[in-house]
């Protein structure tokens, strides 16, 4: 199917399962296909339905979506699906007059760019016009037009829409923020923040902000640290995959398309259509008990997907050999050991990798603690924020509330004992990553359990002195907003709406913005 024209006998191949990579100078790769699309008018791309391709000057690379590696020994980059919605210089296209997208959406959004295009459909940069009647410094959105299969199958719109209204409600660091469902005549979109960055499957070849370059560490943590929060709202992935995955240039982690796929496929197959015709379901990264379709979605399939993304990060390869989960426990397979990495790190990873649903890691915290290593480790970090609170003099804040808790400790019922101390692990964790949306979550939730408690007050002293350092970095009105409404957000907690440094700023923010 693949015919590979080398101009230069130095030309490089590197090859796995289904996968032609070729690597060189002046190299060409045609692919027989359907379906012609050049992307980059100095770059030759030659694809089919099913391949994803980006190319430079320099390099040209055939990926099969299948078989979609994320490094290879050479660190070659590999293409992410086009899919994403990000802006990537070069093979941003406006929409042919026949794809049946129009210019304006709703009289609101402006077309101007298409990001990419896949089985799910296709992603536009547009200009919000409301954003710019409000003089919004930033006015551009992505807009999501799904495919036309959707259609056809009206309680897969119901639910669709159901299910993102749900992922509106997921305000964390690394989850795409989803701003609204609609349609406009018979076509369906979704509008979403507009990232800068790549596909997970390409971040190497992201030009970063200077000192951004994340860590693979940074990357599976931040990975960890969405999906655990989504989990806590219920919100399962069910198709999470690199493609599914941004990294931003300053360094951060998107999870993007949450719940779609499970969505179409409980919705679609009550209609007898196959979902995995809508693209609904990635094989080699879905979960024994999804494959086989017996079971309702569960954390435990978004654990099986971020533990095969983690080894490929590490080792550039698939744990099992680009074999799904039923063909590996069919066969008896298990992942070769990376000797790269620390033992606590294998050890997360490998659990996450087991094939059957009652040996794998039960949740994305739990994950998060053993591969951070933060799993014994919380206690000493509060000792840390002690010893820091101590040297920088920050003991000098004053918060006007009476000293020490009403009910002592060890007369609270067990059960709340638990409950407090998993929050104040979770919230140290947290921190320990800088993931202070989930710090201030669990520091506070807390705090509600056990007032005035003195490890609860370390943990939310070391998010106000968070907050406070944010104000010498602020640029902007709608940065000063953001900051303003995120102390505001936190004046029901009792300790930080009577922190006078953080009112302080409070309202230094409001003066700047004339409120």
């Amino acid at each position: 199917m693949v015919r590979k024209i080398k101009n230069k006998d130095t030309a490089t191949e590197l090859a796995s399962p289904d996968l032609t990579v070729i690597a060189d100078a002046e190299v060409t790769v045609v692919v027989d296909a359907e379906l012609t699309e050049v992307v980059n008018p100095e770059a030759t791309v030659v694809a089919d339905a099913g391949a994803t391709v980006v190319a430079d000057a320099e390099t040209t690379v055939l990926v099969d979506v299948d078989e979609t590696l994320l490094v290879d020994a050479n660190k070659t980059v590999i293409a992410p699906s086009a899919t994403t919605p990000h802006p990537a210089p070069g093979v941003a296209q406006p929409p042919d007059d026949n794809e049946g997208i129009p210019s304006i959406v709703r009289d609101r959004f402006v077309i101007e760019d298409r990001l990419g295009k896949g089985g799910m459909g296709q992603v536009f940069r547009a200009r919000d016009l409301r954003k710019e009647e409000a003089e919004d410094d930033n006015p551009y959105i992505a807009i999501k037009f799904l495919g036309e299969e959707f259609s056809k199958h009206p309680r897969a719109l119901i639910s669709l829409q159901r299910e993102a209204k749900k992922s509106q409600q997921l305000a964390h660091p690394n989850i795409l923020t989803v701003y609204d469902f609609d349609r406009d005549g018979d076509r369906v979109y979704m509008t979403m923040e507009l990232l800068n960055g790549a596909a997970l499957s390409s971040w190497t070849n992201i030009n970063f902000k200077e000192g951004c370059e994340p860590s693979i560490r940074s990357l599976i943590e931040g990975m960890a640290s969405g999906l655990a929060y989504a989990h806590d709202f219920g919100v399962v992935h069910s198709d999470f995959k690199p493609d599914n995955v941004i990294v931003t240039v300053d360094g951060r982690v998107k999870i993007l398309d949450f719940g779609i796929a499970r969505i179409m496929g409980s919705a679609v197959e009550k209609d007898s259509y196959d979902a995995g015709e809508l693209g609904a379901l990635t094989r080699r990264y879905a979960s024994l008990e999804m494959l086989r379709g017996n079971t309702d979605p569960h954390p435990a399939d978004d654990i099986y997907a971020l533990g095969i993304i983690a080894y490929q990060l590490f080792s550039g390869t698939h744990p099992f050999g680009g074999k799904t989960a039923e063909e590996a426990f069919e066969e008896g397979l298990e992942p070769q050991r990376i000797n790269s990495i620390k033992r606590y790190q294998w050890k997360a990873i490998a659990q996450a990798l087991q094939l059957k649903r009652e040996d794998r890691t039960a949740s994305a915290d739990l994950f998060l603690r053993q591969f951070s290593g933060t799993k014994n480790r919380n206690r000493l970090f509060l000792v840390a924020i002690v010893m820091l609170v101590a040297i920088s003099g920050f003991l000098a804040y004053r918060v006007s509330i009476p000293d020490g808790p009403i009910i002592p400790f060890e007369e609270l019922p067990v059960a709340v004992q638990q409950e407090f101390q998993k929050n104040l692990d979770m919230g140290s964790k947290s921190a320990e990553i800088q993931d202070w949306d989930g710090a201030s979550r669990y520091y506070i939730a807390a705090y509600d359990l056990h007032p005035r408690n003195a490890d609860a007050e370390l943990g939310l002293e070391a998010l106000a002195q968070q907050l406070i350092s944010m104000e010498k970095d602020l640029e902007s009105t709608r940065q000063r907003k953001y900051l303003l409404q995120m102390i505001e957000a936190y004046a029901d907690n009792e300790y930080l709406a009577n922190h006078e440094e953080l009112n302080q700023v409070h309202d230094r923010l409001a003066q700047a913005l004339g409120l």
